[in-house]
């Protein structure tokens, strides 16, 4: 495991990560997009417990939100999943 991401992140992650997989995903595929202010966009992936999960830096994304998706998106299965997001979001 990344010593740099913390036991809850990764709980969040394997939460989020586990439907995509079971329904037929590879990890390979799947990527976790973290904004540019995210603690995760200083490294490249995650060790999971399914192999190691790519992180993308997307600068779209505001500070708190955390998405996995499959890219390229394929027939069936679940390829899109939100590991974090706000519950409310100041504009």
């Amino acid at each position: 495991m990344n010593p740099l991401v913390n036991s809850k992140a990764m709980l969040l992650i394997h939460r989020a990560l586990t439907p995509i997989i079971h329904s037929g995903k590879k990890i390979d595929r799947i990527h976790m997009h973290v904004s540019q202010n995210s603690e995760l966009s200083s490294i490249s992936y995650i060790e999971t417990q399914f192999g190691d999960l790519e992180i993308i830096v997307n600068p779209h994304i505001h500070k708190g939100f955390c998405y996995l998706i499959e890219s390229p998106i394929s027939r069936g299965g679940i390829g899109f999943n939100w590991v974090s997001k706000p519950k409310k979001m100041e504009v």
